[in-house]
């Protein structure tokens, strides 16, 4: 063989075309996920609604065959202190499941950081049935309105624990509707999730709104609901996520979504304010006495 033959050599990458192709990758990939994350969550957000939506027509369907009541009132089975009753039995997600009209807790919010409901916690139920409860579908990662599960202080009763069944009128009727709109008074929203509050391992959610303050007639909070989508600041360690919206189904059946502008992970109250009023909610949620159609002057008395 001739010394003057030349051996073909194939073709290949430098170093620093390797470096190169691995840079724009990594460039590309950092680009895209935020994008993919942001449709990720979209859709779950788009979902969440979705969920809401159904469950307001559930409310309804109930209604139509139980009086025009909405529900028989809260998830909530602390008897021993004034409230509804086991939650299998009594309350909105009972009524539900147990009327074979929806199942809540096969209708989480899929963005919430919480799975569980604050009232399935070691307080009320042992691990064992509290497990039982969330796989027939005894659950949810909403938080129910105040008026939907009481609607208004009871001035016969000579309690103002209004979280209390007897201290109240109970459980929301479509007549008691009747003076304010019905797209604008909130039946369930999502949950305010704090880091502390666990059940089965899990985060969990308010069960209820703490209803009017300062005195019956007060301002409604709504301090219980809180975002579960979308991307923010990362909320401090008592929240320790960094969701931003929520969403709200409402008394007609049409779901609103709303901001934590202050991101405190909560809709909080403005208490600078006479009467108080709402840092997040603005003016899209009623927050007065239903039966006066507005906010009263005075806490203890309508005016």
């Amino acid at each position: 063989m001739s010394n003057n033959t030349r051996i073909a050599r194939r073709p290949g990458f430098t170093l620093i075309e390797l470096l190169v192709v691995i840079s724009i990758v990594v460039l590309l990939i950092t680009i895209l996920l935020p994008a993919l994350s942001a449709a990720r969550e979209s859709g779950r957000e788009a979902k969440c609604r979705a969920e809401m939506r159904m469950l307001g027509m559930a409310f309804h369907t109930y209604a139509n065959g139980n009086s025009d009541y909405l529900c028989s009132g809260s998830f909530d089975p602390e008897v021993t202190n004034g409230r509804d009753g086991p939650v299998d039995q009594i309350g909105w997600v009972a009524d539900l499941v147990n009327a074979n009209i929806a199942i809540p807790g096969q209708m989480l919010c899929p963005s919430n950081p919480a799975r569980y409901n604050q009232k399935l916690a070691r307080t009320f139920y042992d691990e064992q049935t509290a497990s039982d409860l969330v796989r027939r579908g005894y659950n949810t990662n909403y938080t129910q309105s105040w008026y939907m599960a009481r609607t208004e202080w009871n001035p016969a009763s000579a309690s103002y624990n209004l979280k209390r069944v007897a201290s109240t009128f109970g459980a929301m009727n479509l007549s008691s509707l009747k003076n304010v709109l019905s797209d604008r008074v909130p039946l369930i929203g999502d949950g305010r999730t704090d880091r502390d509050e666990t059940v089965l391992g899990g985060r969990a959610v308010k069960t209820l709104t703490d209803g009017p303050q300062g005195g019956p007639y007060g301002t409604q909070s709504y301090a219980d609901m809180g975002p579960a989508h979308g991307r923010g600041s990362w909320l401090g360690p008592g929240k320790d996520h960094d969701r931003i919206r929520a969403s709200i189904v409402f008394a007609d059946g049409h779901v609103g979504f709303f901001e934590d502008k202050d991101r405190d992970g909560e809709f909080g109250m403005d208490r600078r304010t006479r009467p108080p009023s709402q840092k997040d909610l603005e003016n899209q949620v009623f927050d007065g006495v239903l039966s006066y159609g507005r906010r009263s002057q005075d806490a203890f008395v309508i005016r």
